[in-house]
């Protein structure tokens, strides 16, 4: 019986609960002082499954010149297309956004 709860407690982290209920989540979010125009395209997400269940999802916003906002579900599809990563231990160099643009 115990193999069976490994089994399905692994694969509840790779597709989700069974039951369907949505994980608890820890979201921090780090982005240019004032809320503006987003580049999607140069921001960074790491989504990692914590011991109790609950995903931690660590974003950093980089300001973008396209003109426009994005809006909460354009963050939330972009932040969902990120996979949760199981710590393994190992430790894992993360791609940093680049830096602003100098103010002119």
């Amino acid at each position: 019986m115990k193999a069976i709860a490994k089994r399905l407690c692994r694969l509840e982290d790779q597709f989700g609960p069974a039951d369907g209920k949505p994980r608890k989540t820890f979201r921090v979010t780090t982005q240019p002082v004032g809320r503006g125009p987003v580049d999607l395209g140069n921001s960074c997400c790491q989504r990692t499954l914590c011991a109790d269940g609950t995903v931690c999802e660590s974003i950093t916003l980089v300001a973008g010149d396209n003109g426009r906002e994005i809006t909460e579900d354009e963050l939330e599809q972009w932040v969902e297309s990120f996979p949760i990563e199981v710590p393994d231990g190992r430790i894992r160099p993360r791609r940093l956004p680049p830096p602003p643009a100098p103010v002119e």
